[in-house]
């Protein structure tokens, strides 16, 4: 991890009221076996923002390769969460600098990284490099510059 997430200070008066409050700002890479449950892509993701102290209130969104916007598990898992899932071609994932290229994926998809690309295209900080799970889920996370918003209509 190249970051940490911002602690949790209570007042002073701990007896009073605890908030935390969390921007959209962190972007999951995912790269998948194909037909991953929906199950085990909400595990994996879970393991890697607990060992990590992440929130899963800042998640923004999913960002993959596009052979994968038809995968079930991803589409059912962003829908239950509200999550966008945005998606790019091999041509755009396969020249961004990551700090853990795989041979076989380069081999396999034709870009040496799906999980830290992806998660670099929307992001500007990889927070967590590529953490694989279950054997069959990787998972990359990166800080955007600002809070995700969805669609936003100018005035």
């Amino acid at each position: 991890m190249t970051g940490a997430s911002p602690a949790f200070h209570p007042p002073p008066d701990s007896s009073g009221v605890k908030v935390q409050c969390h921007g959209r700002v962190l972007w999951l890479g995912i790269g998948c076996i194909r037909g991953t449950e929906k199950a085990v892509i909400d595990r994996a993701i879970r393991a890697v923002f607990q060992r990590y102290h992440l929130s899963l209130a800042a998640i923004a969104g999913i960002a993959t390769l596009d052979i994968k916007a038809d995968e079930l598990g991803l589409i059912t898992y962003c829908q239950e969460k509200g999550l966008p899932l945005k998606t790019f071609t091999v041509e755009e994932l396969r020249d961004i600098n990551v700090p853990n290229p795989s041979a076989i994926v380069n081999k396999q998809g034709g870009t040496p990284s799906v999980a830290e690309a992806a998660a670099l295209k929307m992001g500007e900080i990889l927070l967590v490099s590529k953490q694989i799970e279950a054997k069959s889920v990787t998972v990359a996370v990166s800080l955007a510059a600002r809070e995700y918003r969805g669609y936003e209509i100018d005035a």
